[in-house]
């Protein structure tokens, strides 16, 4: 499993909030499940290390 030692603090509008919370509803899984799946699938930079 990864080492989760760092933090990010994100603020969303009422909006963005509620979308979130409602795909992560459907989906069954916590929203930062979603955010942290997001960016995994990120595509890896030219320079970025394995």
């Amino acid at each position: 499993m990864t080492d989760r030692n760092k933090k990010l603090l994100i603020r969303l509008s009422d909006q963005e909030f509620e979308k979130l919370k409602a795909y992560a509803y459907h989906k069954g899984v916590p929203m930062v499940y979603i955010l942290r799946e997001y960016i995994r699938r990120l595509p890896k930079l030219i320079d970025e290390p394995e």
